[in-house]
């Protein structure tokens, strides 16, 4: 199909979604294709899907923030040639990632989706990532495009950012990746930049992605992120999703009409989807499926082998690897409630996982278990009050195994739970949860003979666990991340990664604290 063959109605329909995943097939004429989130794994919705977490079963793998611990573009690159590999049996053409936005601070609800606060390891890592993907004739979606680093006020936020800042820091990620890569498409953010939101933002999505960078490919809307379709049509955006519902038309016909709109733009936007809808078709055609066992068994053991790659290990004062241990201590809610990823749009149906539990049965080294804090409750607020029942039977069992052993290997598993960060919303303390700090310090009376796990999207304030022996950071490792933290832990493979990201002693120490979030809108980045 080409694009003189369309009424103008049907350029309107073509460049809004059908329903909340698709493109429009204009009643048959042209194929529709399915864009679905990611971007650490396929999250595969049908369109009648009842919530974020209601999707087709897939890999996990390490999000963004434990990957870039590797420093490994080809490993990046074999992560994502399994995500596209999952999306061909399923039946998806266009993955809804990387996320490239710059790390601006440690409290950012969503940093565990971004690679970095360097925009160079960013580029580099997130370019492999794409190629990775698109090699395989599944398409990807460069995101958020740009200076969208804070999820507070994320879709009324105005970015103020002098020239300098913007094109070394925020811009100079998307820069790398466009030249390198060539992302198939790119999405534009919710925030204003300078004033503009970034999809009706012509410098932006013009002047500098298509005129300086010289991208020839897709620019769609975040979801939602599309308020008056004809400005941002005009200012280079392609595609509004979801789905507009009509809503769109009139003002678009209208500015047809009085020229705001080109038509020349139209067109352009249209044709864009056509492109992206026949070089990047589904390889199967008849709805969403399911991804094969064996591939899903295949990819559990690289998403095992990359979590390994990844993990930092923070500080060792001889304690590590175990030697040969047959029993140990376990202590904390989240070496049984695994948090192996993130909330929200990136939220996958892990195929397959374990606890550190099941996993430390599995070498056949036995476990004493100890609570001592509770992870899984929907209330922020109780995150922040200690349980006093809870800690004074971790420190009475605690101190009765010690009493029979000695030298017994005591693991503390802790970090950021569910509700501490993620999608939407930033971290209003830059604290643990105080559930799990009021533990660590009764545990420190009774000894420091401690190991610490860490399971965190980001950084956190580590001086309640400092006494620790050994801190062993996981990150957000995957759904192998249980097996992968035990096998380092006894000396089967080596925590590879190396920290990605600068962890401030206080939040205070970061430099955009006392212009980040808040209530106002407007949020100034200068150099």
């Amino acid at each position: 199909m080409t694009i003189d063959k369309l009424s103008i109605d049907e350029k309107i329909d073509l460049v809004k979604g059908m329903g909340s995943w698709h493109t429009n097939d204009l009643g048959g004429k042209l194929d529709s294709i399915h864009l679905s989130d990611g971007p650490h794994g396929l999250r595969a919705q049908a369109e009648d899907a009842s919530g974020n977490n209601d999707s087709i079963p897939a890999t996990c793998f390490p999000t963004a923030s434990a990957l870039a611990c590797s420093f490994d573009t080809a490993l990046v690159e074999e992560m994502a040639s399994a995500i596209a590999k999952e999306a061909i049996e399923a039946g998806v053409s266009v993955i809804l990632g990387p996320g490239v936005n710059i790390k601006r601070s440690p409290v950012c609800g969503r940093n565990f989706e971004y690679f970095s606060e360097d925009p160079y390891l960013a580029g580099k890592l997130a370019t492999e990532y794409i190629k990775g993907i698109q090699k395989l004739g599944v398409g990807t979606s460069l995101k958020h495009f740009a200076a969208n680093s804070q999820e507070t006020h994320r879709m009324t936020s105005n970015s103020i950012v002098d020239e300098r800042a913007l094109r070394e820091i925020y811009l100079r990620a998307f820069e790398i990746i466009v030249k390198a890569a060539k992302p198939a498409t790119i999405m534009a953010s919710y925030n204003l930049l300078n004033g503009l939101p970034a999809c009706e933002n012509k410098k932006l999505l013009t002047d500098i992605l298509r005129g300086e960078w010289g991208y020839e490919g897709l620019v769609m809307s975040d979801w939602g992120a599309c308020v008056d379709a004809a400005k941002c049509l005009a200012a280079g955006m392609d595609l509004d999703m979801p789905d507009s519902h009509g809503n769109h038309k009139e003002g678009i016909l209208e500015a047809l009409e009085d020229g705001s709109l080109p038509m020349e733009a139209l067109n352009r936007a249209a044709s864009n989807v056509i492109y992206l809808v026949n070089n990047y078709p589904a390889k199967v055609k008849d709805g969403l499926h399911n991804v094969s066992n064996s591939v899903l068994d295949e990819h559990y053991l690289l998403a095992k082998k990359i979590s390994s790659e990844c993990a930092v290990l923070l500080k060792n004062e001889n304690a590590l690897p175990l030697n040969n241990p047959t029993k140990v201590i376990v202590i904390g809610d989240l070496s049984r409630r695994m948090r192996i990823q993130g909330g929200g749009s990136s939220h996958i149906n892990a195929a397959k996982t374990i606890n550190i539990l099941d996993a430390l049965e599995k070498e056949n080294i036995e476990t004493v278990f100890i609570r001592g804090y509770d992870c899984g409750s929907k209330s922020l607020d109780a995150l922040q009050k200690s349980d006093k029942k809870l800690i004074d039977e971790a420190i009475n069992k605690l101190q009765n195994e010690i009493d029979k052993d000695p030298n017994i290997p005591i693991l503390i598993f802790g970090g950021l739970t569910d509700n501490a960060e993620g999608e939407g919303y930033d971290r209003e303390s830059f604290a643990l949860p105080a559930n799990q700090e009021s533990l660590y310090k009764e545990i420190r009376k009774v000894t420091e003979n401690v190991i610490f796990i860490s399971f965190c999207g980001s950084p956190y304030d580590l001086s309640s666990i400092d006494y620790a022996k050994a801190i062993l950071n996981m990150y957000l490792g995957g759904e192998a991340v249980a097996e992968s933290c035990v096998d380092i832990l006894v000396g089967k493979s080596n925590p590879s990664g190396r920290l990605a990201e600068t962890w401030p002693n206080r939040v205070e120490d970061s430099p955009c604290f006392k212009n980040f979030g808040r209530n106002n809108t407007a949020v100034d980045d200068v150099l």
